[in-house]
């Protein structure tokens, strides 16, 4: 299936040219020597390390794919390179109808004939024959290709390899993978299925040197050396390592919540954002909040404030026993015993209904209570003795706040 031939610089018929073979020949002297710009990156390898009029035949054997060159540097970490020179002599399609053939030409895969493998079925006994020619690589994906440009001005240079990275796509973007578990739209690519592509220019290779900074790989912005260049864009280990930081922001911001939702009383820190508990008989719901308490001193409070109402209750339900009573009702001054108009403190010394009493005179429009006016007989008991009623003061202040004449008692 590989038929490789070393020879001169001279191309067949389809791609011949004396121009062509002069870009060649540049090209593989600048990955061997190095830049020529002061501070240059060297070169690698040797011309040995190079072969040209190399024929790859595809499955069926009637179509071919022949790279200008076949660069091998395993000591860099490349078993293999792929290596095309355009002299921007063809239409950007038809360059990168090239890199299609290319994924076809690596998808081929033989028979492996390792004995440990014997007992499998014949479809896992397969390998890629690249893999096995050029063994020792680590990366995803297939053999990378490289496209050297020249002949033209940079910007037009530039435009042209931006123009075959578009339309050359579908052969080294990847598969676009995301997990479910994701609430966001970040993902990766793999590329088992992609041949890398990196290009450059002539110029740059020759100033720079094979290893210098000149390389731009297609999916990835911005200008890598080769080894950099290589390396998958956007793959599972960059996906790693951003969910990795959103998971740390998100541990950071879960943390800040936890430290908010201390218990002011205990400084208890709860293990979940919000402490879901239940009172008595599952009545009370409960949500732990920023400056709040826990359930267990809320529960606490709760009852300790339950107690302290209870006391304060029956103090003034003592208190209010020892004033005089209702006038309307003659109960307690305080109110029925449990109702929930009963007076949780003791009442004032001008209060004259309890609560009740007091509703149902303005349910009522009664309009405000005036107590009769005292009797001569009485005015005069009292120049003796004090009074044996316990509102007397009150209806003598009543009698001069309210003259007898349309008085309402």
């Amino acid at each position: 299936m590989v038929r490789s031939e070393m020879g001169g610089t001279a191309r067949g018929a389809g791609r011949s040219g004396a121009q062509h073979a002069m870009a060649v020949n540049e090209t593989v002297l600048a990955f061997v020597l190095g830049g020529s710009a002061p501070g240059a990156a060297g070169g690698v390898g040797t011309v040995r390390s190079w072969s040209t009029e190399t024929e790859f035949l595809l499955p069926g054997g009637r179509r071919k794919v022949r790279p200008d060159g076949v660069w091998q540097a395993p000591e860099i970490g490349v078993p293999v390179l792929m290596v095309e020179v355009d002299r921007v002599t063809m239409a950007p399609a038809d360059v990168a109808a090239k890199f299609p053939r290319y994924r076809e030409l690596f998808r081929t895969r033989v028979r492996d004939n390792d004995p440990a493998l014997a007992d499998r079925e014949p479809a896992d006994r397969t390998v890629h024959w690249w893999r096995r020619t050029w063994p020792g690589h680590t990366r995803a994906g297939y053999p990378p290709v490289a496209l050297v440009v020249t002949d033209a001005g940079p910007v037009a240079l530039a435009n042209r390899q931006e123009a075959v990275g578009e339309l050359s796509a579908e052969c080294w973007r990847g598969r676009w993978c995301r997990e479910v578990r994701d609430d966001n739209d970040d993902g990766w690519r793999e590329y088992d299925d992609a041949v890398p592509i990196v290009a450059t220019t002539l110029e740059l290779l020759a100033a720079r040197g094979p290893l210098g900074p000149i390389w731009w790989r297609f999916g990835r912005s911005g200008r890598h050396c080769l080894i950099e260049a290589l390396e998958d864009p956007n793959n599972r280990a960059a996906y790693d390592l951003r969910q990795a930081a959103r998971e740390d922001e998100e541990h950071k911001a879960h943390q800040e919540l936890m430290d908010s939702l201390v218990c002011i009383d205990c400084g208890d820190v709860p293990e979940e954002e919000s402490t879901w508990e239940y009172g008595r008989q599952g009545q009370v719901e409960w949500t732990r909040r920023p400056g709040g308490r826990c359930w267990p001193c809320h529960q606490d409070r709760e009852e300790r404030l339950e107690r302290e109402a209870e006391e304060q209750l029956e103090a003034a339900r003592t208190a209010n026993a020892l004033l005089r009573p209702c006038w309307t009702c003659r109960g307690s001054i305080g109110g029925k015993e449990g109702s929930k108009l009963e007076l949780r403190e003791k009442a004032s010394p001008d209060r004259l209904e309890c609560p009740q009493c007091e509703q149902d005179r303005a349910i009522k429009d009664l309009g405000a209570l005036v107590l009769p006016a005292p009797t001569k007989r009485e005015q005069v008991a009292a120049l003796v003795s004090a009074p044996d009623d316990p509102w007397w003061e009150e209806r003598v202040l009543h009698a001069k706040l309210y003259p007898v004449r349309g008085r309402r008692v």
